[in-house]
C-alpha cells in the first residue's frame, strides 16, 4: 500500500477516535440519540464492527503481498523448430532404416505423406476428398513416378530405386519418402528443387 493510502487510513481512524472520545463535546450525543432513537445506537455498533472487520483487509492489501507476472518482450521472435525437422529426424532414424524393425515407422510416414498428398491435391485441383484419394491411389496426382508408386500408383523397379538412392547416399526407403515429400510440396504450390 502506498504512503498516501496509509496516511488517509490513519487520519480516518484518528477522526473516529477523536469523535468517540469527545462524547458530545462538540455535538450533544444524548440529544442526538434521543432524537434518532435506538436505531442510531444499533447503526453505530454495526459500524464499529465493520471498521474492526476492515482492518485485516486493509493490512493484507500491502504491495509486498502482490505477485505480478512479467510479460515477455514483444520484439523477441518465438523460437520454433524449422519446418520438416520432425520428418527429417524420422527418416534418418535407425528405426526407419531398419528393414524389418522399421515397418511401423515407415507406415506412419507413408500415412502422413498420403494425407498431405490428398490435401494438396484437394487444394490444387479444387476437388473433394474422395476424388483426391482416388487420384493419389492411382498415382495420377504427380508426374514423379517414384512418388506416385510410393503412395499407391504403378510399382517401380526396386533396382532403379536402389541405384538412385545409392547415388544420394540414402536407403531406398528414405529416398522414396523424400521424393514423395518433394512431390507433395511441388503439388501444393512449391517450386521444384
Amino acid at each position: 500500500m502506498n504512503r498516501r493510502k496509509m496516511l488517509f487510513g490513519l487520519l480516518g481512524l484518528g477522526c473516529l477516535a477523536v469523535g468517540t472520545v469527545a462524547r458530545g463535546a462538540v455535538l450533544p450525543m444524548a440529544s442526538l440519540v434521543s432524537e434518532a432513537g435506538g436505531d442510531y445506537v444499533l447503526v453505530a455498533a454495526l459500524s464499529g464492527v465493520a471498521l474492526l472487520a476492515s482492518l485485516p483487509v486493509i493490512a493484507s492489501g500491502r504491495e509486498s503481498e502482490l505477485r505480478q507476472a512479467d510479460t515477455p518482450d514483444p520484439e523477441v521472435p518465438a523460437r520454433v523448430p524449422p519446418a520438416g525437422r520432425e520428418f527429417d529426424e524420422t527418416v534418418r532414424g535407425w528405426d526407419y532404416r531398419t528393414p524389418v524393425l522399421g515397418d511401423s515407422a515407415r507406415q506412419r510416414v507413408k500415412t502422413r505423406l498420403r494425407t498431405a498428398a490428398v490435401e494438396a491435391v484437394m487444394r490444387e485441383r479444387n476437388c473433394g476428398r474422395s476424388r483426391a484419394r482416388q487420384l493419389v491411389r492411382r498415382g495420377e496426382w504427380t508426374d514423379d513416378a517414384e512418388a506416385a508408386s510410393f503412395l499407391g500408383g504403378p510399382k517401380r523397379s526396386t533396382l532403379a530405386t536402389a541405384v538412385a538412392a545409392l547415388r544420394r547416399r540414402q536407403t531406398p526407403a528414405e529416398f522414396r519418402a523424400r521424393r514423395t515429400a518433394e512431390a507433395v510440396y511441388a503439388v501444393d504450390g512449391g517450386t521444384d528443387r
